[in-house]
């Protein structure tokens, strides 16, 4: 015997109604004499024609009748299975046997229509695009999931009548089992509380999550509009979620490359004293925005420091630009510095903008700021003076919103003296110095130091190394390290990839390392008190021509002065090599 079907009106303004079926067709629309009057404007007044045959639905568009959506398509006619819905302007049926409306009575089963069905309707909605705005207003300043939730409570409260609303898995309601993708139902069923109802919409971000509104009947009649507008929220919350999640997977990612590039450590390490007042001096100088000149030998961290500055302060979620000026020829050093219009030089095809203006309220480091042309000099110090720069081939002056960072390995004030660098420039950006010491003056440091960089390199060497030998450190110990962290960091790599222990092992390091003899009680690097200043002067000079193979260019660069400077306090005859 053949079971029973209903065509059961879900949504519109006469939801709640129902249509027995059997062989006989049955007429659906606005006029009186319908089978099932619909008191909708965009019903016909005989719109469908509705049979029952073998345990489903046959419906066909009457003459003259816009072609109903069936399961979301739109069909002239179809067969209807159980379960299966229909959608006529505003009003939404759909097709169920006489269990399931026993079951629906006795509040155990949902009614459901389909995503599809009801944002047919959204676009003529227009009363609704503002209301879907606030929406997207108040979840464009949601940071987490549980912000994002109570902005959707607060939009359904505000704009939806509804007395609640939650983002929840589906397991947690067997109403809600559903198949996966655009068809997924949108369930309305009974509430827990007699006069509520309970409007669930899937969310696509993980894998069975709803959004489910809590109505009061009472209060405000279920429409349409509501279904859509609940639909919406949950696309909106979907594509809110899924940014999220795709945010703290890039930031995951950029704190893994940040470990391998630059080190995991958010503090400068060391207990020396020289390493004590650089860490006591960075809290201070995060919050503020004046220019501070990092000073400090080739590979001692100046980057490094720079980066603390900007992590520490209330830019770190901007960008922080590098620019080093020595890398970069003369003639594109303002273009780096500035951008430039198209047309603005031989080869400029395209406007592009500047570090000054893409690094826009973050933080912008000019590295090896001695090596800028005295030309370039002259308009950075406007800059930092007036704020404001124009691109190369304009006239419209730029904001600068950026903190403006220095860094160099050389001797400024010398430099003022011999006229290479601008003394205006000079008294401008050293408002603030910070000397990064070197290896040699931090003592046991080097052991603190060699251990961060061995945790933040050894995840990606393929292969567990628990530390160093004896042995090992002893060697690191010996050696001078001339290239400071950054020599320390390369060595420490290579160690990685070579060695094959557990530990880190003296052969594993460098030869230049391991192979380091212990100073001499006669090496004049080792200080003598009391002592005249002159006197520490030339040993460091001597000191240092050593370590380079008297190449003066790399011994000044060492001792953090120009080569003319070492060359002047050498005098005539002066040991070491001009050669770079």
């Amino acid at each position: 015997m053949a079971r029973s079907l209903y065509l059961v009106v879900t949504g519109g303004p006469a939801a709640g109604a129902r249509l027995r079926l059997d062989a006989t067709p049955r007429i659906v629309g606005r006029a009186r004499d319908a089978d099932l009057v619909i008191q909708d404007a965009q019903v016909s007044r005989k719109h469908l024609c509705v049979t029952e045959a073998n345990g489903e639905a046959r419906v066909e568009a009457c003459e003259g009748a816009k072609a109903p959506l069936v399961s979301g398509a739109r069909r002239q006619e179809a067969t209807v299975r159980p379960g299966e819905t229909i959608v006529i302007g505003e009003t939404a049926f759909i097709i169920s046997s006489e269990e399931d409306l026993s079951r629906g009575a006795a509040g155990e089963d949902a009614l459901r229509t389909d995503v599809r069905s009801l944002m047919t309707g959204v676009a003529a909605d227009v009363r609704g695009l503002a209301t879907v705005m606030e929406l997207v207003d108040a979840l464009d300043v949601a940071r987490d999931a549980t912000s994002v939730a109570e902005a959707l409570r607060a939009w359904g409260r505000d704009h939806l009548s509804a007395t609640d609303a939650t983002l929840a898995p589906g397991h947690e309601d067997p109403a809600l089992a559903g198949s996966d993708g655009w068809g997924r139902p949108v369930v309305e069923r009974p509430g827990s509380t007699p006069g509520t109802t309970l409007l669930s919409a899937p969310v696509h971000f993980a894998d069975n999550v709803w959004l489910t509104f809590t109505f009061d009947l009472q209060r405000a009649p279920m429409t349409n509009t509501i279904r859509r507008l609940a639909v919406v929220a949950s696309r909106i919350a979907s594509v809110t979620l899924t940014n999220m999640q795709s945010l703290e997977r890039a930031e995951e990612a950029r704190e893994a490359f940040r470990r391998v590039a630059v080190g995991s450590a958010r503090s400068f390490l060391g207990d020396s004293p020289a390493a004590a007042e650089v860490a006591r001096l960075v809290p201070r100088l995060t919050a503020s925005d004046a220019v501070v000149l990092i000073e400090g030998e080739t590979g001692v961290g100046k980057t490094f420091l720079a980066r603390l500055l900007h992590e520490g302060g209330p830019r770190a979620k901007e960008p922080l630009r590098v620019i080093n000026c020595a890398a970069i020829p003369e003639t594109l050093i303002e273009s780096e510095l500035f951008g430039h219009e198209r047309g603005a030089f031989t080869g400029a095809t395209s406007g592009r903008a500047g570090a000054l203006e893409s690094a826009g309220r973050g933080t912008l480091l000019l590295d090896e700021i001695g090596e800028l042309p005295l030309a370039s000099q002259a308009k950075l110090l406007r800059v930092l003076e007036e704020k404001r720069f124009e691109r190369l081939g304009s006239n419209r002056p730029l904001r600068v919103e950026a903190r403006i960072l220095v860094a160099t390995n050389r001797d400024l004030a010398a430099m003022v003296e011999e006229g290479t660098f601008r003394r205006d420039l000079f008294y401008r950006v050293a408002v603030v110095k910070l000397r990064v010491p070197p290896l040699r003056e931090r003592g046991e440091d080097l052991v603190l130091l060699a251990q961060q960089v061995l945790a933040d390199l050894s995840p990606s060497a393929g292969r567990r190394v628990s530390g160093f030998s004896p042995a090992a450190l002893d060697a690191l110990r010996r050696y001078a390290w001339p290239g400071n962290v950054r020599e320390l960091r390369n060595a420490i790599e290579r160690a990685l990839v070579v060695g094959e222990s557990p530990l880190i092992e003296p052969g594993d390091l460098p030869e230049t390392v391991h192979g380091a003899p212990p100073p001499q009680p006669s090496d004049e690097s080792l200080v003598r008190l009391p002592a005249r200043i002159d006197w520490l002067e030339e040993r460091a000079i001597r000191a240092a021509l050593r370590a380079t193979g008297g190449n003066q260019t790399q011994a000044a660069s060492l001792l953090g002065i120009s080569r003319n400077t070492l060359h002047r306090k050498l005098g005539p005859g002066g040991e070491g090599s001009a050669g770079d």
